[in-house]
């Protein structure tokens, strides 16, 4: 087991060579924000009367509640780990349908923080769009995570190879970070059907203990991102009171994996339904992830021959 490797700052030119290209996983310490903005107190203050997504430790919807209500149960309870704490996966929109968007959330914070600098704006396969700053724009997944002593994301890997990014800006969150090599070791003997994928709770009874030994291990403290590549199995259990946003995406230089993933078929993915949103909102309408590969076939092409020469 190895420490996640933590830099004090990266650009962005190094962070696309060496961490997307080679599917690295790598923290660093540049996250431009102010932190009395960033409090439970203040959340509480400015956002409390905004509906949440309550989600278990998976992502499983338990209930839709107000902020203020969650920060109320949840939070300031120290002592061992409570089982079953819920968890405020607040989304921005991610498909056609009503529900308890984080859009106005992010609204109102976006003059809170910027996106840090090592993290490419251009060369994004998803979102489709010729420039994106998670600050202001919608990332597939990109949500405010507001969670409680004990709440937990449950081992998974994310959807449609995309890699995701996760910003610290309140608490301490610990991360234990699998090879995408070790996916059938550590497959459940039933899966769930999406691409998330149905892995073992590598923490059973014993929330204080990895049961299987993670390639990385580290936390994650306020001011730092992480930085999980696509296909990385990752558990993440939550220290201390904790405030986070995170987002997805897939650059062109780390595409070969995604670019599989619309090959293969998709259609049967739960999750292809947020992939085809965000084309959408991008302007193109697919059915499949066939027309996917039709309609960007050039560029993917183009891709495939750069990257197999830089790997040989």
């Amino acid at each position: 087991m190895k420490p996640l490797t933590a830099l004090d700052s990266l650009d962005q030119a190094t962070f696309v060579a060496d961490y997307v290209q080679r599917n690295r996983p790598v923290v660093v310490r540049e996250l431009d924000f102010d932190p009395a903005r960033w409090t439970p107190a203040a959340f509480r203050a400015d956002l409390g009367d905004l509906p949440v997504q309550v989600y278990d430790a998976l992502f499983d919807l338990q209930e839709v509640a107000t902020l203020a209500d969650y920060l109320d149960r949840q939070f300031g309870h120290a002592g061992d780990y409570r089982e079953g704490v819920p968890y405020v996966r607040w989304y921005n929109q991610l498909k056609g349908v009503d529900h308890a968007w984080g859009d106005e959330a992010f609204a109102r914070l976006a003059l809170r923080w910027r996106m840090p600098a090592f993290l490419p704006r251009q060369g994004l396969l998803v979102p489709a769009r010729p420039q994106s700053d998670a600050t202001v724009d919608a990332f597939p997944y990109r949500g405010i995570l507001v969670s409680a002593r004990g709440a937990r994301t449950r081992m998974h890997r994310d959807p449609f190879c995309s890699d995701a990014v996760v910003a610290q800006f309140h608490g301490v969150k610990e991360v234990a970070m699998y090879h995408p090599s070790r996916a059938d070791e550590l497959a459940a003997r039933r899966q769930d059907g999406s691409s998330f994928g149905g892995f073992l709770d590598v923490r059973g009874a014993e929330l204080g203990r990895l049961a299987v030994e993670p390639d990385y291990h580290g936390f994650i403290r306020p001011g730092e991102v992480i930085y999980i590549p696509h296909g990385w199995l990752h558990d993440v259990i939550v220290v201390e009171d904790s405030i986070s946003v995170t987002w997805n995406f897939v650059h062109e230089r780390g595409s070969m994996e995604f670019i599989d993933y619309l090959m293969s078929g998709s259609e049967s993915d739960s999750e292809f339904e947020v992939l085809r949103y965000f084309y959408r909102q991008s302007g193109y309408e697919f059915g499949s992830s066939r027309d996917i590969v039709k309609a960007f076939n050039q560029k993917f092409c183009e891709l495939q021959e750069l990257l197999e020469a830089q790997a040989a």
